[in-house]
């Protein structure tokens, strides 16, 4: 019963941390994660860019996607982010 109650700590604590690294992805952050694939439901790399480019997917999309509230400001820097690492417009 020791192992178990060891091992669930560590995975709480492993959810706590991944948890709070997200809570505080900067916008280079979520453009990064975003370009890379590794936001549920944005693809990555070339996709991504033809996504963006065609209006299929949003900054919002994206922003949401990494568990952020859309704001003027987010909406903003993760743009220029993202334009900074890939070929959007």
């Amino acid at each position: 019963m020791k192992s178990f109650n060891q091992v669930a700590s560590a995975f709480a604590f492993v959810g706590t941390l991944l948890a709070a690294s997200s809570a505080f992805a900067s916008p280079a952050d979520i453009a990064q994660q975003a370009y890379r694939g590794q936001l549920d439901g944005i693809p990555g790399y070339q996709r991504l860019e033809q996504g963006y480019n065609s209006r299929n997917i949003s900054i919002d999309d994206i922003i949401t996607a990494a568990g952020k509230e859309p704001t003027t400001e987010l909406r903003s820097s993760v743009r220029s982010n993202l334009r900074a690492i890939a070929d959007v417009k």
